[in-house]
């Protein structure tokens, strides 16, 4: 009897899939019954064959060589041969009927398991499980809708995924050789499609904070009698005065004038539906913003809800709706959450009234896959009381976003008055709640931020008509600063980096972590701000290779070879062109200096490495593996260089003065001392004895 072969992406979801489908004969990296095998890969087995392996005559960067060969084939890494060969035993088995790639259900997944099959040399038809969950329930209903491979969205979608891949190699080895070459001196400029531009907007909303100055303006408010207030507008909005005199004129001329004459007075009811569920770009921008998570935190948390629990939907997408096949199971969905403080809310829910909104489901608006929703799950409660806090939250507000989609609309009324006081006019606006509608259900969570957008005054304002007067109380000015753009953080690092389509939902997160690890950003009180270090990689950087305008040109290429009007042969013809004229380019203007690597102040005690000196410590090359680092100020004291060059070479300091007790404040002499376990501390010099008794 023939079987199937089941290859999914990592152990623990091969595990989940062999329990639906039957008991199963562990066989350590597989598992087998009478009908099916169940193996798995380690994410990544296969990858593009460096250079080196193609030539030796590579290992050596030369500019000579630029453009370098591109789309050289595929090779197994190294750590994942043990793994691969398993697969490939089994691909080759007389009694496989066909294989069933349970991969993650997104473009990465199916490049990862194309791959394999590849190198595996494959000959069996290959079938699709694209599961919305890892519950028992939706690895069921996969089971029951399996695609073909040879479907038109999954061929263009493995197309479009492999030229990303040859694309993103092409672009890094051809400009890190080129730059490193050319401008590097003896440090390498390592670049990036995506991290490159992406420091270039960090770099540049921080020079343009760091270089803003704040200058003070007026602004002119008339109080009403009836105790309401209007603000001097004009063609362009509030009226600013960047001089105090020109703001004490205008004073004056409103000070004698007793009542204003009504011009206007609209009043409009307003209403609003729920926002569109959540993707990862929005859940990560949403706890970064309310939890102040940083971007590969909230995907970590999404990704445990997702594998380890089982309640979230799969995480790495970028739709915001449902697919139309949901619908009929989407109160069962509801149902799952029907505990705890979700109960009294998605108890006033009557799933007969709901209604199938295209706003909410729409397969047009479906990529890769649907909006993250709660599994169904019947032990989705008590998965729920093991959650840690962040996972609480992060779920909370998935639940929340589907509950507020069956909810009335959030109903209000604004009103915007216009009143005219001697030459000026002025404006004044409310709004008043009607209906909280689906705002109702943002009681639940943690942050109550939700209605802050349209909550405005939330008081009522006179019934007034055109013509109407209204007393005055007083005039007065309002003294403000302007403020510089703010950093970026968390909470709308995603959401830029989606402005210039930099990265995907998958790996957005690690870009921004990986220009922290190349400390080339930092993390620093919620705001993401660049370093010394980056800053001057960045200078040697053409503008050409670190505008983001690039990486938006790039995507709308790949969605060309999506679509099949670009060919992938193509699409890295045209970059190869473009890496000759910019190498061209940059022989013709050579900068008068090249980047050079700061001298190292000695050897990292733990690994090696030189030491590289940093803005707050000296820290090892290596710092992406080795930790260690000495800091420049310690017990507020700042450590002289070539003390910590002797600490390093002699593992003992000269004796330093200056330092501070935590204790008492006190002052004190030390050595520094680098113990056997190259941790770090205090040797205090030994008095010197008195002489003895005559």
């Amino acid at each position: 009897m023939n079987k199937i072969l089941v290859i999914a992406e990592k152990p623990s979801a091969g595990r989940d899939i062999a329990r639906v489908l039957g008991t199963m004969e562990d066989k350590g990296n597989y598992m087998e019954n009478d009908e099916y095998i169940v193996t798995w890969a380690a994410g990544h087995l296969v990858e593009l064959k460096d250079l080196e392996d193609v030539n030796e005559r590579y290992k050596k960067w030369n500019v000579d060589d630029i453009p370098l060969p591109a789309d050289n084939g595929l090779k197994v890494k190294e750590d994942g041969k043990a793994q691969f060969n398993v697969i490939k035993k089994l691909i080759a088995r007389d009694d496989i009927d066909y294989l069933i790639n349970a991969g993650d259900a997104g473009r990465e997944g199916l490049l990862i398991q194309e791959w394999i099959y590849r190198m595996a040399a494959n000959r069996h038809p290959v079938k699709i499980l694209w599961a919305s969950s890892l519950t028992a329930e939706a690895i069921k209903t996969a089971m029951g809708r399996l695609h073909d491979s040879q479907e038109e969205e999954f061929v263009n979608l493995f197309r479009e995924a492999e030229a990303r891949a040859i694309a993103d190699q092409v672009l890094g080895y051809n400009y890190t050789r080129l730059l490193t070459c050319l401008f590097g001196g003896q440090a390498t400029l390592s670049y990036g499609r995506c991290q490159t531009p992406l420091l270039n907007l960090i770099v540049k909303r921080d020079m343009e904070y760091e270089n803003f100055k704040s200058e003070p303006y007026w602004t002119l408010h008339i109080k009403f009698k009836d105790g309401f207030t209007g603000t001097e507008v004009g063609q362009e909005g509030t009226v600013k005065y960047t001089e105090k005199t020109g703001a004490d004129k205008a004073l004056e001329a409103c000070s004698g004038i007793q009542k204003a004459q009504i011009i206007s007075c609209k009043r409009e009811k307003k209403s609003k539906k729920a926002p569109e569920l959540f993707n990862l770009a929005e859940l990560q921008g949403c706890m970064g913003k309310k939890y102040g998570l940083a971007p590969d935190k909230t995907l970590e948390i999404a990704q445990s809800l997702y594998e380890k629990h089982k309640i979230l939907s799969y995480p790495r997408t970028d739709s915001r709706v449902l697919s139309t096949d949901l619908f009929g199971e989407i109160a069962e969905h509801l149902k799952c959450c029907s505990f705890g403080k979700f109960k009294p809310f998605v108890d006033r829910i009557d799933p007969s009234k709901i209604q199938m909104e295209k706003r909410y489901f729409n397969d047009g608006k479906v990529s890769d896959h649907h909006a993250l929703i709660p599994t169904l799950n019947q032990d989705m409660a008590s998965e729920y009381d093991g959650l840690t806090e962040d996972e609480k939250n992060c779920f909370d507000e998935v639940v929340a976003s589907l509950i507020a989609v069956f909810y009335p609309e959030y109903e209000y009324e604004t009103t915007e008055i216009l009143s005219q006081v001697g030459a000026k006019i002025f404006k004044t606006t409310g709004t008043v709640v009607k209906s909280d509608g689906y705002k109702k259900v943002y009681q639940l969570l943690k942050v109550a931020d939700n209605v802050a957008d349209e909550k405005g005054d939330e008081e009522s304002l006179p019934e007034l008509s055109e013509g109407d007067g209204a007393e005055i109380e007083k005039a007065v000015l309002k003294e403000d600063k302007t403020k510089p753009p703010a950093r970026y953080n968390p909470g709308n690092i995603i959401k830029l980096m989606g402005k210039y389509k930099i990265g995907t939902s998958a790996t957005s997160a690690g870009l921004v972590q990986g220009l922290i690890g190349r400390k080339f950003i930092k993390l620093e009180k919620n705001k993401y701000v660049s370093t010394e270090l980056g800053r001057e990689f960045l200078k040697f950087v053409p503008a050409v290779l670190k505008s983001p305008n690039m990486t938006v040109e790039f995507e709308e290429k790949l969605q060309r070879v999506n679509s099949g009007e670009l060919s992938r042969e193509d699409f890295i013809r045209e970059l190869q062109d473009g890496i000759v004229a910019n190498k061209k380019y940059f022989l013709e203007h050579l900068p008068a200096e090249k980047l050079s690597p700061q001298k190292p102040i000695g050897k990292c005690p733990v690994c090696g490495g030189n030491m590289r000196e940093g803005k707050k410590n000296w820290y090892c090359e290596n710092y992406t593996k080795c930790d260690f680092k000495l800091w420049k100020e310690i017990s507020g004291k700042k450590i002289p260089t070539s003390e910590a060059e002797r600490l390093l070479s002699k593992k003992k300091s000269g004796l330093i003065s200056g330092f501070k007790s935590k204790q008492n404040g006190k002052s004190f002499s030390a050595y520094l001392v680098l113990g056997d376990d190259n941790k770090l501390s205090f040797e205090f010099e030994k008095k010197k004895q008195k002489g003895g008794k005559g």
